[in-house]
């Protein structure tokens, strides 16, 4: 067989498996499949891995008024609940839209996540609305994956199951922004938000999360917090290692690519509630981050620990043991903190204060960061609470020592991989993600498993390729 031939038919194969190895097919107790309005009756469905509304091939559904969704029934697949919706209250697919208000939402079932947007240009307003979830695990209340797209404005979401994010997107990205909502959690690995993609909240929304931390970014996306009130207990997932208020990593799970994750916050509040914990407000590992603290934040964390950058043991599976520290740039904007930083030798750290910022406290006290640095601009000020060490690159302002130093650090022989990514698996939340699911849940050898089936196919590919070759 010539080698065009060989390659022709190797390229087809390939096309083959990428687009049919991963993505199930929905079905749905209401099937949506042109435009149609809906304004009063209870609709639910009790089956495994059906949808109450499914919302495909372009359609617009439209919720309004005294209508009420029951979901129960588990997902026989965490990952298909997890990134394309299969077992979800409301989903809407590729190209179609969702405008949904006044409508009370309640899911039971595992994987039984309430508020769906799958796929490109799919889209979900939802508006002063009331979603309750008890599922046992992977029970969001909004998700949004493979650039879905969810707008939610006067909301109230519940969830008390593990892995159960209020506000969440996952594979593949996805955009969700909540406006004047009104959050709460109570699950272990369920923070308020979970971002693997883009999350905002704004005006006054409030969130609340008793078993988990507030906010977890994770690989190269964002979270933006504007004039909005956060507090949780900031218990972690993985023994504890990952317990903080905000949590920013790299899980190398496959559910979010790697670059730089994103943080910013502007006259908003948070507060860890666990008045015995010694945990950071920020914790940063195996990824690059920025992290952006514009004027007029409140931050409330028992331990005197702002930020804690550094690696974790390997066995929690974030990155390569000796490469998998975090890699931060930090700004207070006209911000003032009071607490200290610590950076770990696989870690790097740049501190800058501008437009009237000012920090209260002392920096890697500890000596073990190498790469650290402070730049405080003509209006900024840092006043030490203890002898710090790192390499102040510039210093317009004010540097109040109250008798302690500030030590350059002239090498570093150990940090030689800061903020490296090398392979792991899962994420802190179980899944979360995404929440999501860290612990993806066993089939029993069923193929619509995503990754088994995916597995599978590859192995198919290469047997045929050797046949062919």
């Amino acid at each position: 067989m010539g080698i065009r031939i060989k390659i022709f038919i190797l390229f087809f194969i390939t096309l083959y498996i990428i687009k049919t190895a991963t993505v199930p097919t929905a079905t749905g107790k209401n099937t949506i499949t042109q435009s149609t309005t809906i304004s009063e009756g209870t609709y639910a469905s009790t089956n495994a891995d059906e949808n109450v509304f499914l919302v495909s091939s372009g359609a617009t559904l439209t919720l309004s008024g005294s209508v009420t969704i029951n979901k129960s029934g588990d997902a026989s697949n965490t990952e298909n609940a997890e990134f394309y919706g299969i077992n979800a209250a409301i989903l809407v697919q590729n190209s179609s839209s969702a405008s949904i208000s006044g409508v009370t939402i309640n899911s039971s079932g595992k994987g039984a996540n309430s508020v769906f947007a799958y796929g490109a240009n799919s889209k979900i307003t939802i508006a002063e609305s009331t979603i309750t979830s008890t599922g046992s695990s992977s029970a969001r209340g909004l998700l949004a994956t493979y650039t879905g797209k969810i707008e939610a404005s006067q909301v109230t979401i519940s969830t008390t199951g593990g892995s159960c994010a209020a506000l969440a997107t996952d594979r593949g990205e996805g955009e969700v922004s909540c406006n004047q909502c009104t959050l709460s959690t109570s699950g272990a690995g369920s923070p308020v938000i979970y971002s693997t993609g883009t999350i905002t909240i704004t005006n006054s929304t409030t969130g609340t999360a008793t078993g988990s931390q507030m906010v977890v970014v994770e690989g190269k996306n964002s979270a933006i917090i504007k004039d909005s009130t956060l507090s949780a207990n900031g218990k972690g997932n993985r023994n504890d290692i990952d317990s903080c208020g905000i949590f920013i990593y790299q899980s190398m799970s496959g559910d979010a690519d790697s670059g730089t994750a994103s943080f910013t916050t502007t006259n908003s509040s948070f507060t860890i509630t666990n008045e015995t914990a010694t945990i950071p407000m920020f914790f940063v590992t195996n990824t690059q981050a920025t992290i952006t603290i514009n004027a007029n934040n409140v931050f409330v964390f028992p331990s005197g620990i702002f930020l804690d950058v550094s690696a974790t043991d390997s066995s929690v599976g974030w990155g390569s043991s000796g490469s998998n520290g975090g890699d931060l740039t930090i700004t207070l904007n006209g911000q003032a903190i009071e607490g200290d930083i610590t950076v770990d030798e696989l870690s790097s750290m740049n501190l800058y204060l501008k437009n009237g910022a000012s920090l209260k406290g002392k920096i890697n006290a500890n000596k073990k960061g190498c790469v650290v640095t402070v730049s405080i601009d003509s209006t900024s000020k840092w006043e030490l609470t203890g002898n710090s060490y790192a390499n102040i690159t510039s210093n317009e302002g004010t540097l109040t020592n109250n008798g302690y130093s500030v030590t350059q650090i002239d090498s570093c022989e150990t940090n030689n991989n800061v903020g490296g990514q090398g392979d792991g698996n899962a994420p802190p939340d179980g899944n979360m993600p995404n929440g999501n699911s860290g612990n993806n849940d066993s089939n029993n050898g069923d193929d619509s498993d995503s990754s088994a089936y995916l597995v599978k196919k590859l192995s198919l590919m290469i047997t045929l390729i050797a046949f062919i070759l």
